[in-house]
């Protein structure tokens, strides 16, 4: 028995199509998406059309939670804020309504059971809370905290965008990474395989380069790159090169006077100043 676990595709489809190639070769049984398969990338009707036509199940990240809600009554706050967050507007605005809706109907979670190993539990984030990640920076007493209602022995996630594999008490972690903007240092599309060896279930972290130069094309031909603006450079510098520059500023933005939190333009090269890799402005991110 062997599966595959995709996370944080983020809108990139020149990495899934590398991926789906590797999977060819890889032949697993069955593939799940553990969430964030759309936005920071142009592609996303695209990536949600192709995904669609392979079936495999899927679970809802932050940003499908997010942007299937813009423009709707159940937006909220700080996301009502457009000039705050113009990506994940100028995402929602151009996928098409049948996909937001897809969106808004997909789990925050899936249980597996396959009957030849421990059953996991397939998440985004932390259990019910997709805008938190189970950081590998965290302590055993911190994320077995975190694990507490959850049964399975086995936890599957994304959202921190780095490959994880940790063992907690009884729990056991698998972090594949992330297929589309990586924060781990190494800007090649990163994945999961989970192969059952002896009734337990047996992890391989999977690295697969792709022409990136497809990637900050895409995001100049496809307007993306002119409608957001300084967001979406961090973005493009996130996936050319491995780091979490689009999440780091995120967290930065946070701790920002008001004025400052709606001024992106005058908020970036004050964050640059000081912050970069080896010098996050937080040192989890």
């Amino acid at each position: 028995m062997r599966i595959a676990i995709l996370a944080d595709i983020h809108g990139n489809l020149p990495a899934l199509e590398a991926v789906l190639v590797d999977l060819a070769g890889q032949q697993p049984d069955a593939v799940y998406l553990a969430g964030d398969q759309i936005n920071r990338c142009p592609w996303n009707d695209e990536v949600m059309d192709l995904l669609a036509t392979l079936g495999w199940p899927a679970i809802a990240g932050n940003h499908e939670y997010v942007i299937s809600r813009i423009n709707t009554p159940d937006n909220f706050p700080p996301f009502t804020n457009r000039q705050r967050f113009p990506g994940l507007w100028w995402t929602q605005e151009r996928m098409r309504p049948d996909h937001l809706a897809a969106m808004r109907a997909l789990p925050g979670e899936l249980q597996l059971d396959f009957g030849l190993a421990p059953p996991l539990r397939l998440i985004h984030g932390i259990p019910g809370n997709p805008f938190v990640g189970l950081m590998e920076s965290a302590s055993d007493s911190h994320l077995a905290g975190l694990l507490r209602e959850v049964d399975e022995p086995v936890v599957l996630c994304g959202h921190t965008h780095r490959p994880m594999v940790r063992t907690v008490e009884h729990w056991q972690i698998f972090n594949g990474g992330s297929v589309g903007a990586p924060y781990n240092g190494d800007p090649r599309a990163h994945y999961l395989l989970l192969d059952v060896v002896h009734g337990r279930w047996w992890p391989t972290l999977r690295q697969v380069d792709y022409d990136r130069d497809q990637v900050a094309t895409a995001f100049v031909t496809s307007g993306f790159l002119a409608d957001v603006g300084p967001l979406a450079e961090l973005d493009l510098r996130t996936i050319l090169t491995g780091e979490p520059w689009s999440s780091d500023f995120g967290h930065w933005m946070r701790v920002q006077p008001p004025a400052l939190q709606q001024n992106v333009e005058a908020a970036l090269p004050l964050y640059l100043q000081t912050h970069g890799p080896g010098r996050w402005a937080f040192d989890v991110v």
